[in-house]
């Protein structure tokens, strides 16, 4: 192969290869999108647990809220990812089916039952010390 040719192919390889990393980068990006969140907004959210899903690439907890006519409303709390969550001292078993837990949330700007946490306050009564950064549980 030529001198001039195998330069070519490589600047073209490189090229492609820096194209793909790009791609990819804006793809995942794009996943990691909050928008739907009112960031402007912070309500409390207080209930029963009635699901948690561990996983990434959020752990989310479905949480049924007591209202004035005695049916219960259904909330959907997205947390971070599993290793967000577990870096701030929340593992599988902090949060379980039937706990009653209280987090703040920025809750969706279309209205629905849905936010992205901000802070867990308490679980069972478990009061959290530091807010937004790690489950400290006060004893």
């Amino acid at each position: 192969m030529e001198k001039k040719q195998l330069g070519t192919t490589l600047v073209t390889v490189a090229a492609g290869a820096l194209a793909v990393i790009a791609m990819s980068g804006m793809q995942a990006y794009a996943h990691h999108s909050w928008a739907m969140y009112d960031d402007s907004r912070v309500i409390t959210v207080s209930g029963t647990v009635a699901g948690v899903s561990f996983a990434n690439p959020h752990v989310n907890v479905s949480v049924q809220v007591a209202v004035g006519n005695g049916e219960p409303d259904a909330w959907s709390v997205r947390m971070g990812s599993i290793g967000d969550m577990t870096n701030r001292g929340v593992n599988a078993d902090t949060i379980g089916v039937g706990d009653e837990i209280v987090v703040t949330i920025n809750p969706l700007r279309d209205g629905r039952n849905a936010g992205n946490y901000t802070r867990i306050v308490s679980i069972n009564g478990v009061e959290n010390a530091a807010e937004g950064t790690a489950w400290a549980p006060v004893r």
